[in-house]
């Protein structure tokens, strides 16, 4: 596996139908987006896999290299990619958000009645809250090309480990390729103002 970062705030090259997909978008969408394609490619070098486009699919998500599977993910400040090859990795998925408190109004959309009652023990349950947020983007991410399913916060639930910085989300209903009580590991990290949270499945 390989991981890179980049500046969402710069412009990097695209290939021809990268540039298509965003060419009726705003500069920050833009920059985001080149930025998103740049670190891919620098991760996919670490591979060995020579440069190439990654274009985006019908519903937005990139269409990898053969043999290979990816995450992206990007704040204001810094876009990252992790790539893989199938062979080695089933899941991958990546997060990152600011590390600031969820907004109150969002708590309960995006936490179950369990990870509210967990967030309630704690002292700083908003930005736990923010890390549950992370942690089921990087599991839907991981999940997505499987299951080609859209789904909602509320189809997991998290547990957080805030001792070994790892998480677990459970399936509280089917989805295709994951059915009800599926288990899903990943880790998180927090610092320089970032939550990054990961699920990495080795085969």
């Amino acid at each position: 596996m390989a991981l890179a970062a980049t500046d969402p705030r710069q412009r990097y090259d695209l290939f021809h139908l990268e540039h298509a997909a965003v060419r009726h978008a705003v500069p920050k969408r833009v920059n985001e987006f080149s930025a998103g394609r740049a670190a891919a490619r620098c991760a996919l070098s670490e591979l060995g896999v020579p440069e190439t486009e990654i274009p985006m699919d019908s519903d937005r998500s990139p269409i990898w290299p053969l043999g290979t599977r990816g995450s992206i993910t990007h704040s204001s400040d810094i876009c990252l990619a992790a790539v893989a090859w199938d062979s080695d990795i089933r899941l991958l998925g990546l997060d990152v958000e600011p590390d600031l408190p969820l907004g109150s109004d969002l708590v309960p959309m995006v936490c179950t009645d369990a990870e509210r009652a967990w967030l309630d023990t704690h002292a700083m349950p908003n930005r736990y809250a923010k890390l549950i947020f992370s942690a089921k983007e990087s599991v839907y991410k991981a999940q997505y090309p499987y299951s080609r399913t859209l789904f909602g916060f509320e189809t997991l639930d998290v547990e957080l480990d805030l001792a070994r910085d790892r998480f677990s989300a459970i399936f509280r209903e089917e989805i295709p390729g994951f059915p009800l009580g599926t288990k899903i590991a990943g880790r998180f990290l927090i610092g320089h103002g970032l939550i990054v949270t990961a699920v990495v499945e080795p085969i």
